[in-house]
């Protein structure tokens, strides 16, 4: 009996209702701060809604628990030379459900993957050319995840199935199977890396579009054939109000997690007291 199985049992979350009715038309597969959040809502803005994106992997925490399962399957399914992909769009509709894009860190981990899996979708590997600047900008946001350190934050997650399952997914897997270990030590070399592997799938140029945010508009709505939209190109997410919105998602779970971990020491104070008073009266 596999460890996900007691961690499935005890933290399990109803699974996210979700269901494709519409295709899926770009996939957005460079790594978070390459102006993803920019990227997804240019793309709302030219009618591509919803575009998927990390806030939507913890929000709700169930998709998170769905997300640990695509990685499980894709990092402990055994390869097989003429066997049926390890993940399929039906897979990837657990999470993705009806989103007619995908952006972010989760576009990135899968990227082959999903190629593969909706094979009529356009590809946009959004990049960042100042890579010391994304790097940076990595460690002011997602680098909160890429540690698991054993602190009042890490107890807490073992009172809390949402905060279980953002340490689970996030910290525990995805970040450190990413970045090969560790974002600190291996960003930048793993980024240099990715962007090659898409170059290297051999998509034709009608399916793959290599941009930047400096590339704006232009670009972008002449590869997916839009309008050029009057307005300025979105700005995006800096690293404060990333901090902001991932502390005011994360408040409610760890006040939950702070009452049960009260009931429980205060549980066990009482269980001590009357052993000790049936022991030594």
């Amino acid at each position: 009996m596999s460890l996900d199985w007691f961690f499935y049992s005890l933290y399990g979350l109803p699974p996210p209702a979700r269901k494709r009715s519409r295709p899926m038309q770009v996939l957005a597969v460079g790594i978070s701060r390459s102006g993803t959040e920019s990227l997804r809502e240019a793309l709302h803005i030219l009618g591509l809604n919803h575009t998927y994106h990390g806030f939507d992997t913890i929000l709700p925490p169930s998709s998170l628990e769905a997300t640990y399962r695509l990685l499980q399957k894709k990092y402990s399914t055994p390869a097989t030379a003429g066997a049926t992909p390890k993940l399929t769009a039906e897979d990837f509709d657990t999470v993705l459900g009806d989103c007619v894009g995908v952006s972010d860190l989760i576009a990135a981990e899968f990227a082959p993957e999903l190629v593969a899996a909706y094979p009529d979708a356009k590809v946009i590997l959004n990049v960042r050319r100042d890579r010391d600047g994304w790097y940076h900008s990595m460690q002011q946001t997602m680098g909160y995840f890429d540690a698991n350190p054993i602190d009042l934050d890490w107890c807490k997650s073992w009172f809390s199935a949402e905060l279980f399952w953002i340490r689970q997914t996030m910290c525990r897997t995805m970040m450190p199977r990413f970045f090969r270990g560790s974002f600190a030590s291996n960003g930048k070399w793993v980024y240099e890396q990715h962007v090659a592997m898409v170059r290297g799938l051999g998509l034709p140029e009608d399916r793959l579009l290599e941009w930047s945010v400096e590339d704006g508009w232009e670009p972008l709505c002449r590869f997916l054939g839009k309008d050029v939209p009057q307005m300025e190109f979105p700005s995006g997410n800096p690293p404060k109000a990333w901090a902001e919105r991932i502390a005011r998602t994360m408040a409610v779970h760890h006040e939950r997690a702070v009452r049960k971990i009260v009931v429980f020491v205060a549980g066990f104070v009482v269980m001590l007291a009357t052993v000790a008073y049936l022991v030594w009266g």
